[in-house]
């Protein structure tokens, strides 16, 4: 069964795009994962993901799902999906742009309800998965506010898994409690907690990481044993 997996939140700079980034390093040499940029934007991904580009493989894509009014155009969205569901790879990592995500719920509201997006999931034979990326500090209050608008509109019908990113979360360790409690107590939407981006910036590895994937290097690229360690403990994470 083919799975896609949204990378999604509303709040821009929470860490979609790093978590992007380390997801696909974890697949860098898989010829059967796909990667996509729906960030009409930024484009970060597409910048980020350089090094899957230079494989001749294609396994990078950069789509536009807006129309003229910046607004999610939602049968073309669905004929996205349905397209990389014809192609030959077993999982497809999507990347939503802040504006695409936040968009994104009402999706299940206008045009399409989320029994008919489920529907289409069986239809494609395939899983849909929701990885809600959640960040601390200043931006707490709007993603959790955002994770929990799409856990009360998914009803269950999807697997949503909480992606904290800890390096926003580090001097915020009761922000991160509340969530682990909000996750118990959602009786299995939310089904998995991950972790990642346990990356300090004040230290020299944390700078050559960061370097690292403003330039979109692949692994190879990690020539500092420290920078290398930490990056590999991150992509064991996704």
């Amino acid at each position: 069964m083919k799975t896609f997996y949204f990378n999604i939140q509303s709040k821009g700079g929470a860490g979609k795009s790093m978590l992007t980034y380390l997801q696909a390093l974890k697949h860098e040499q898989n010829l059967k994962v796909a990667f996509v940029d729906l960030d009409s934007s930024t484009k970060t991904s597409t910048s980020q993901l350089h090094f899957l580009s230079e494989q001749q493989a294609g396994r990078l894509f950069s789509v536009d799902i807006f129309d003229h009014l910046k607004k999610i155009e939602r049968e073309k969205l669905y004929d996205v999906l349905q397209a990389f569901n014809s192609q030959p790879f077993e999982e497809i990592y999507i990347d939503f742009g802040a504006p695409e995500s936040e968009q994104l719920p009402s999706l299940f509201s206008l045009d399409f309800s989320i029994d008919e997006f489920h529907e289409f999931e069986k239809e494609l034979e395939a899983r849909f998965v929701f990885n809600v990326v959640m960040s601390g500090g200043t931006s707490y209050a709007s993603t959790f506010d955002y994770l929990k608008n799409l856990v009360s509109i998914v009803q269950g019908k999807f697997d949503i898994v909480m992606c904290l990113n800890e390096l926003t979360f580090r001097n915020y360790p009761l922000l991160a409690e509340q969530l682990e409690d909000f996750a118990r107590v959602s009786k299995g939407i939310v089904s998995k907690i991950m972790r990642f981006g346990d990356i300090h910036l004040d230290r020299n590895s944390g700078q050559i990481i960061t370097e690292n994937i403003r330039k979109g290097m692949g692994l190879s690229s990690y020539n500092s044993f420290a920078a290398k360690t930490i990056i590999k403990r991150e992509i064991a994470k996704v």
